[in-house]
């Protein structure tokens, strides 16, 4: 077939065509273009969602590594999963370095980590948490050096939950109660306190009778008071009663004491009615949430109140938590009153 009988052929195809031929022909190759430029939008929206939505997770995690505030990591399944805190050290392009002053078995490399964390801004905290798989695990010195894959996304809303703890032994020395007028203001000195309801020294190597007031437990929200029935059988404390606690701790693990005032004032949340598993005496467990605190200085009667929100922490507080649970993850009792309640 030569060019000539080629090119009458297609001039004669196109001679033959109608104009709704035409128009068909014409539909079919815009519905092919609409279609091909809808999904290079899509595809185009779509980048610039990843784009912001990385932007904003990496400005969250530079917002909290620059506010210096901690990270809790929650690492293995089960009853195999502990949280550790942690500090973020440095964030790359796909993966975040996490220092941790525990040991974290390498076992869990591979395995997912679920991260919670707070930044401040706008006059309020912030909670968010991912979800994300550990990539690797190192060793230097006493720290455990977490690498996990950098999170596309963040789930907004998740409040970090602080974590309560049993007193390690010899750690609380003194401990007193005092029930508050809601209408009064917060005493200003210590002379305005006056006689706690129920107090309790603690001695070292000497066991509490079992039914005093002892710590059943603390966080940096809040704290737990194990409290004898017969100082409350003439007082209605109930749930939104605000105590006054002042709480003489050791926050020396070794050697040399050296003993913090901490002195506070919380809202009861929660009552418990027990009962001495030995003596059979009624018990009460107060569960008390911070409202107000301060560190009383020796021959100082000023009290100097710092208001505690309540979605925080009490830095001192958790300070000591977070070196306690460090301590008993080495192995270190309970404390006397709690070995000798659970025996």
């Amino acid at each position: 077939m030569d060019s000539t009988s080629l090119i009458d052929q297609i001039r004669f195809f196109f001679a033959t065509r109608t104009q709704t031929d035409y128009l068909i022909v014409g539909g079919i190759v815009l519905l092919i273009v609409v279609y091909y430029l809808v999904q290079y939008f899509k595809h185009y929206t779509h980048l610039l969602h990843l784009r912001k939505q990385r932007k904003i997770v990496h400005d969250m995690l530079d917002r909290a590594q620059l506010q210096n505030e901690n990270f809790e990591l929650q690492l293995g399944t089960g009853e195999n999963k502990n949280n550790y805190s942690a500090v973020l050290a440095n964030i790359g392009n796909d993966t975040l370095t996490f220092n941790v002053l525990l040991h974290v078995n390498k076992v869990l490399a591979e395995t997912p980590a679920e991260i919670y964390f707070c930044v401040r801004y706008d006059h309020k905290r912030h909670f968010f948490k991912f979800r994300v798989p550990i990539i690797d695990i190192k060793y230097e010195k006493t720290t455990s050096i977490v690498y996990v894959k950098k999170p596309t996304n963040l789930d907004i809303g998740q409040k970090r939950t602080f974590f309560r703890i049993t007193p390690l032994p010899n750690s609380v020395k003194l401990l007193a109660l005092w029930l508050m007028d809601k209408d009064k203001p917060l005493p200003k000195t210590t002379a305005e306190v006056g006689t706690p309801l129920v107090s309790c020294s603690f001695h070292q190597d000497k066991v509490p009778a079992q039914n005093t007031l002892d710590v059943a437990d603390i966080s940096g929200s809040g704290i737990a008071l194990r409290v004898p029935d017969d100082p409350l059988s003439d007082q209605q404390i109930n749930i939104g009663s605000i105590i006054l606690c002042l709480l003489v701790y050791n926050e020396s693990f070794h050697g040399d004491e050296h003993l913090v005032n901490f002195c506070c004032t919380g809202r009861v949340t929660n009552i418990r009615e027990l009962h001495d598993k030995k003596t059979k005496l009624p018990f009460k467990i107060l569960g008390i949430e911070f409202t107000n605190w301060a560190m009383l200085e020796s021959g100082n009667p000023n009290i100097n109140w710092f208001h505690q929100a309540k979605a925080t922490g009490i830095g001192p507080i958790l300070q000591w938590v977070t070196r306690m649970d460090i301590e008993k993850r080495k192995g270190t009792p309970l404390s006397p009153t709690m070995a000798a309640e659970r025996s």
